[in-house]
């Protein structure tokens, strides 16, 4: 016998966990965008709908399967009653648990993170027949354990029902995945590499993406979203990296290293020197000659 839907039924389990399996709703009037602290799964099982999600519409019907990332902002609209099931975790959770399962904590990660918009899934009789076999099975083990106990279940549970995922229905999506973070991880080395020919010379966005062959907004995002900086901020660490070896290895003047590291304007290259060291350049060279001149003369001392 199926359960119908009530507001007690959306009480997530000491914020941490939630479920209902195989459940009619209907339709109600305060329909409105909202969003979980947890991931969730929403399976149809049965009933046709519409979903709001990322500023699209998809359609739902039997056998579809949907994961919202914690925090994702999205609209369920169904004209009759559905029955579906609802797993929901705070991946607070699972914590301490996961660098027992690196393989899964990859995929969870890769679930948290995704950014293609590919989150809904329909599957196939026999996956729907799997899935629906293991939803039970979690369901019936909590309305028969202790309470004290449905937690550690709820867990085990959990880890089960990713590896299925990962293995029976999102083996696909996953593979698609790690294709396309390889690409994005070359993109990266590209720009990096244009960086190392180029930073000493006045830098142009344009000209890195004409030469990298991407859009300043994609190269952009993509490059502070792996290297957490900007490709600015970047290109000033390395301009600075280079000044202090020139500084630390060489005799030429505070204003030819700079020079030679990108920096034209002497004032300039002195403000971001000290900015960065927290000392001028020269009073950099003269710590780095006197640590030099220690250096050299232990080891005289010795030899």
């Amino acid at each position: 016998m199926h359960h119908t839907f009530t507001r007690l039924h959306m009480n997530f389990k000491f914020n941490l966990y939630f479920m209902v399996y195989k459940t009619w709703e209907h339709k109600y009037p305060d329909e409105y965008y909202h969003s979980h602290e947890g991931m969730e799964f929403l399976y149809i099982h049965e009933g046709d709908g519409r979903l709001i999600l990322n500023d699209r519409l998809y359609l739902l019907k039997p056998r579809t399967l949907v994961y919202f990332q914690p925090h994702q902002v999205h609209l369920v609209r169904f004209e009759l009653p559905r029955l579906r099931s609802i797993v929901k975790i705070n991946l607070s959770l699972l914590k301490q648990y996961l660098p027992l399962f690196p393989h899964l904590t990859g995929f969870l990660t890769l679930l948290e993170k995704n950014s293609t918009g590919q989150q809904i899934f329909q599957l196939s009789p026999k996956q729907d027949s799997e899935l629906t076999g293991q939803l039970g099975m979690i369901h019936s083990t909590l309305s028969t354990v202790p309470v004290h106990e449905q937690k550690e279940q709820f867990i085990i549970f959990w880890m089960q029902f990713m590896a299925y995922l990962k293995a029976h229905v999102f083996a696909e999506f996953v593979s698609e995945q790690q294709n396309f973070n390889q690409r994005q991880s070359h993109h990266v080395e590209k720009i990096v590499a244009w960086i190392e020919q180029h930073y000493k010379e006045p830098f142009c966005l344009e000209n890195l993406s004409a030469d990298i062959h991407l859009s300043d907004s994609y190269m952009s995002n993509l490059f502070r979203s792996y290297m957490g900086s900007t490709i600015t901020e970047f290109i000033m660490r390395r301009r600075l990296d280079e000044a202090r070896r020139l500084l630390a290895t060489t005799s030429m003047s505070v204003d030819q290293v700079g020079k030679q590291s990108g920096f034209p304007n002497p004032a300039y290259f002195s403000r971001c020197f000290k900015k960065r060291h927290s000392v001028t350049p020269q009073q950099f060279r003269s710590a780095a000659t006197v640590h030099r001149d220690t250096r050299l003369s232990g080891k005289a001392l010795f030899e």
